[in-house]
């Protein structure tokens, strides 16, 4: 392969498709760079793609978008 100065391999512009289901245990960040350990009780599908509703802490909750997920 013969490459020309300033030119760049392309990469994918998404990530492949992620599957979450109740039950797993996840690493979110909720906001502000705060990061925690979730556990996911609830996959709620949209138009827009789908919510997840995740447990953390001394029994709090919140309901996150697919992006705040850092790791499965």
């Amino acid at each position: 392969m013969r490459l020309v100065k300033g030119t760049f391999l392309r990469v994918p512009a998404k990530e492949p498709k992620r599957e979450f289901k109740v039950a797993d245990k996840i690493r979110v960040n909720l906001h502000l760079g705060k990061i925690e350990d979730a556990i996911i009780r609830a996959v709620i599908q949209n138009s827009d793609g789908f919510k997840l509703q995740v447990d953390f802490g001394h029994e709090q909750t919140a309901l996150i978008e697919e992006w705040q997920v850092i790791k499965e």
